[in-house]
């Protein structure tokens, strides 16, 4: 096997950097990665900003996106918000090894290598993650197979995009609470970016036309 200076890619799948790190340390891991993805998948757009409107600038953090996910991926049938995280970090560290990078030397690593890649080399990582065949290490999660981790790579991008583009944002204080407990506190900023008008009882649209009537 390769090594890097004190440091080698653990290519199994019985210890993670997680199982390293102390319980009260876990929650810091989970968000600071969450965070770090949707960030990646939806950034600040200044430039978009300078050319549309002060609007187009906000990004995924700034609508809470991550917390969404983080949500979301607590709600399945098996809790995968842990798991998320540490694919992340998984494919974020196996880039760094297969690239020969400084950056894996750290022995003593909090296990956020996904944080230490700049945005480009997040999508590079991630690419690894859409090819069960690519990635030399999974996260180990009792009762739950390889086979049904595999689907969660793809499921944190469309979540991410969902709580996104939909009404989270604007349920503000009530965001968290069950869903018929939620209220629309504000029109949701994504809304304006897209020139969606909001939720209607109905909009006009053509049902059918009579072909055979003379114009």
């Amino acid at each position: 096997m390769k090594k890097i200076k004190g440091d080698s890619l653990d290519r199994t799948n019985r210890d993670s950097d997680i199982s390293m790190l102390e319980e009260e340390t876990i929650y810091d891991y989970v968000t600071d990665t969450i965070k770090a993805f949707v960030d990646t998948l939806i950034p600040r757009s200044p430039d978009l900003a300078e050319m549309y409107g002060a609007v187009q600038y906000y990004g995924a953090m700034d609508f809470d996106t991550d917390e969404y996910l983080v949500m979301s991926l607590d709600r399945l049938y098996t809790p995968m918000t842990v798991v998320a995280a540490e694919l992340l970090n998984a494919a974020a560290k196996q880039f760094l090894y297969e690239s020969d990078d400084e950056r894996n030397e750290d022995a003593s690593s909090d296990g956020k290598y996904f944080l230490r890649l700049t945005p480009f080399e997040r999508f590079a990582a991630m690419q690894i993650l859409t090819g069960s065949e690519a990635v030399n290490y999974y996260p180990v999660l009792d009762d739950v197979g390889v086979d049904e981790i595999i689907p969660v790579f793809p499921l944190m991008n469309r979540l991410s995009y969902m709580g996104y583009y939909s009404e989270w944002w604007g349920y503000g204080t009530t965001r968290t609470l069950q869903p018929n407990q939620r209220v629309l506190e504000f029109f949701p900023g994504s809304w304006e970016q897209i020139g969606y008008p909001g939720p209607s009882r109905g909009y006009r649209v053509a049902q059918s036309y009579d072909y055979t009537r003379q114009p």
